[in-house]
């Protein structure tokens, strides 16, 4: 399921209905109210429905730039070309008003299909970076292993596994552990030595 944020200052029955086919839709009438929603929770998706008089284009580009959601401008009369390339370059999608059912469905399924793999992807980064930051603590615990308690790189390596096995914790956690006890024990004798 999906969170869209939908931004029009008029009923718009029609976004509510094609994005609540999706997930929860929240309505708002202002860009402030929509970039307030951003920053306490996020949402997959902004729509940013253009006012009657036009405006709602910068609107879309702050929602981009704010968010990690997939925003989407509907323009409501011709969008000058300058607009749409200004608001394409910046990643915001353009959808016509005028559009039939059978085309918005399509572009609601594009944009589905889009926002899933992305959430993977995201995924993925999150279990790599914490794969880095694990690897590092063990090695800068391995490192400290070796410089204070004179191990080989192998017994450190094997006291981490050890330990992380014996306590049923992972590797960073006692890596972390490792690398914290020797942080005190320094900052100790730093204060003792001033």
């Amino acid at each position: 399921m999906y969170t869209t944020v939908l931004v029009s200052d008029a009923k718009c029955e029609r976004m509510n209905r094609l994005f609540g086919k999706v997930g929860t839709v929240l309505t708002l009438s202002s860009e402030e109210e929509c970039l307030g929603a951003l920053a306490e929770g996020g949402a997959d998706f902004v729509v940013v429905v253009q006012s009657e008089d036009g405006r709602g284009v910068r609107a879309a580009l702050k929602c981009a730039e704010a968010s990690d959601a997939t925003v989407v401008f509907v323009s409501i009369m011709a969008l000058p070309d300058i607009l749409r390339d200004k608001l394409t370059a910046c990643g915001v999608c353009v959808l016509a008003s005028d559009e039939d059912d059978g085309a918005c469905e399509a572009f609601l399924g594009q944009l589905v299909a889009v926002r899933a793999a992305y959430r993977a992807i995201l995924r993925e980064n999150a279990g790599l970076r914490r794969k880095v930051l694990e690897a590092q603590a063990v090695g800068r615990a391995k490192c400290l292993l070796v410089e204070r308690r004179k191990m080989t790189e192998r017994s450190a390596h094997r006291f981490i596994e050890k330990t992380a096995m014996e306590n049923r914790l992972t590797r960073y956690a006692v890596a972390k552990d490792i690398i914290n006890g020797y942080e005190r024990k320094d900052g100790k004798a730093n204060r003792i030595g001033a």
